[in-house]
């Protein structure tokens, strides 16, 4: 697959579960959402090749900014942010262990 096609899938696992979590302010959460993910797939995927930064480190940095930036841009809870991006990341990183997995 080429990389871009990987942020594609990225966004369309996440956008259900951002949804599920501010659905009552989607509209005020989707363009965050987008920007957000825009600045941290490429970052995470540059720092996963020029670095030797563990990959679970680097996924928690990425839940802590999307979360940071959830909080800040959708005006919502911090508790709520962080739960929205913990469980996105979550299921986009676990889907591309297994994708990883079936692709070797």
């Amino acid at each position: 697959m080429i990389a871009w096609s990987f942020f594609v899938l990225t966004l369309l696992l996440e956008a259900p579960v951002v949804y599920a979590g501010y659905r009552n302010v989607w509209k005020r959460a989707l363009m965050p959402f987008v920007l957000l993910n825009l600045f941290t797939w490429p970052l995470l995927h540059y720092l996963l090749i020029s670095t030797t930064l563990d990959i679970n480190l680097l996924e928690a940095g990425v839940t802590i900014a999307e979360a940071t930036g959830y909080y800040l841009l959708v005006e919502q809870k911090a508790g709520k942010a962080i739960l929205v991006s913990l469980l996105a990341n979550g299921f986009s990183y676990g889907t591309g262990i297994i994708i990883n997995h079936f692709m070797r």
